[in-house]
């Protein structure tokens, strides 16, 4: 029986977010029945509430003695929206003093991660103290940016805040697991090198190679041992040349064009804030053409990043440069596309076996060898697009495969952001969930799952699940 293992989350905020604060431990609980159950772990969420009253200190102390320990979480997760809260005897709140903690020990031991979300404010609040905490959380929003503690998101209400947290939460539980696993697969190859045997030194020998190894190298003798040591544990050759990605990490792409950010930044009016590097002037003048206007108007651009993935206008594109190096700081403005359901029952299937059907076609390229279809133009175009052939001319991959084949870990990247965007275009899946690719040689591997529309209001959405390979 394999142990389940406890993550743990520390939440922190003023009073003014409860509907948020609900909406952490609810997407906690969905994950805890869904995508932890797999990886064998299991989420807890702790805050304020989980405090016991306190005798012979301010409630702020004694909430850290008690649940405050913040090198024992894995993550913290900080939510600000009108209110800053009340000054304690050490920090400006008691969310800041979490927060500061948080810090010293994401400093000094490494963890908890910490993510920080910002509400989108009250307009026109005619209160004096109503505009001071404003003032005080947009001061702190300010410190964040100037400091670089790391990247925040905007929300613009609680549903929008849920709908990312599930989402960033998700991804960040699928990253957390392959670290695990890269861990303990490094443990387990060093427990199995077995020490030798102590033989008796023979001075005069080591003097004279000591003297040989100071007249090749100006290595230390551990260097030169431990290179020694691994030649001898990689004799062996490798017969495995597979790849693998779980995540597209810093890489966006842009209708055909990938590019590596330095960072990617949501508003709180949705637009998209892009910071690229530039490499060369190509990569500069592809980034330009895509701001290129149509006849009718701004040109559509297909954006993927991620888990992530809408059709956008690209607003602006302005350059940044610093001691020489040149970066362009992109925005880009979401166009909401018609939300018509593409997934539909027909005859006998229904609407989790198309979708399923259509995700098996997308990634794999596969299609049933069923007469019933075979002779269902409609059926056929709700799986393919096409009613007239049983395969598109041109697989998803095939393109891709042709422009990065010498580079194994950038087709992956493209591949994933490609499969992504049409998944998320189609409205095949609203959440990703996990979408893990690999290639050996030319064998794409693909573990897919991903949460389907929510439809019905009485109804959980429903989880798809696929899983084959297929040759290039």
């Amino acid at each position: 029986m394999k142990t389940v293992e406890l993550i743990k989350i520390f939440l922190a905020s003023p009073g003014d977010v409860q509907t948020e604060r609900n909406y952490v431990k609810e997407v906690v609980a969905t994950i805890n029945r869904t995508v932890a159950q797999d990886k064998n772990v299991r989420l807890e969420v702790k805050c304020s509430e989980n405090a016991y009253p306190g005798y012979g200190k301010d409630g702020q102390a004694i909430i850290n003695e008690q649940i405050g320990k913040m090198d024992e979480y894995d993550l913290f997760i900080l939510i600000m929206k009108d209110r800053f809260g009340s000054p304690t005897k050490r920090h400006a709140s008691g969310t800041v003093e979490e927060f500061t903690l948080a810090r010293k020990a994401h400093k000094e031991r490494g963890k908890p991660d910490i993510w920080f979300y910002s509400g989108s404010m009250k307009q026109d609040v005619k209160k004096k103290e109503d505009k001071q905490q404003q003032a005080k959380v947009k001061g702190f929003r300010t410190r964040y940016i100037n400091n670089r503690y790391g990247l925040f998101r905007d929300y613009k209400n609680p549903s929008n805040f849920k709908s990312q947290l599930h989402d960033q939460l998700t991804l960040w539980l699928n990253d957390y697991s392959n670290k695990k696993t890269r861990k303990s697969s490094t443990t387990s190859k060093t427990k199995t090198v077995s020490p030798k045997k102590k033989e008796p030194i023979d001075k005069a020998k080591v003097a004279n190679n000591s003297n040989q190894a100071s007249l090749i190298s100006s290595k230390p003798i551990k260097e030169i041992k431990s290179a020694t040591n691994k030649s001898k544990t990689t004799a062996k050759p490798k017969t495995n040349n597979s790849k693998s990605i779980s995540t597209s990490g810093a890489w966006v792409l842009l209708d055909d064009n990938l590019f590596e950010t330095k960072s990617v930044f949501q508003d709180v009016n949705r637009k998209l804030i892009l910071n690229i590097p530039i490499i060369n002037s190509e990569q500069e003048t592809n980034l330009r053409y895509l701001q290129t206007n149509h006849r009718y108007g701004n040109r559509l651009v297909s954006y993927s990043y991620q888990n992530d993935a809408s059709m956008v206008q690209v607003e602006s594109i302005e350059t940044d440069s610093i001691k020489g190096k040149t970066s362009c700081i992109v925005t880009l403005k979401p166009i909401q596309q018609s939300n018509n359901y593409n997934i539909a029952s027909y005859n006998n299937y229904s609407t989790e076996q198309i979708a399923e059907l259509q995700i098996r076609f997308l990634l794999l390229n596969e299609i049933q060898d069923n007469q019933n279809q075979a002779n269902n133009p409609m059926l056929n175009y709700m799986l393919t697009g096409s009613s007239y052939s049983t395969k598109l001319e041109k697989f998803i991959f095939s393109d891709i495969w042709k422009k990065w084949k010498n580079k194994p870990k950038m087709f992956l990247i493209n591949a994933r952001l490609a499969a992504v965007h049409l998944l998320k275009s189609k409205n095949i899946v609203e959440h990703i969930l996990k979408f893990n690719i690999s290639l050996n040689q030319n064998v794409v591997s693909i573990d897919f799952s991903g949460k389907m529309q929510n439809i019905y209001a009485n109804q959980e959405p429903k989880t798809l699940e696929v899983k084959g390979k297929c040759t290039l």
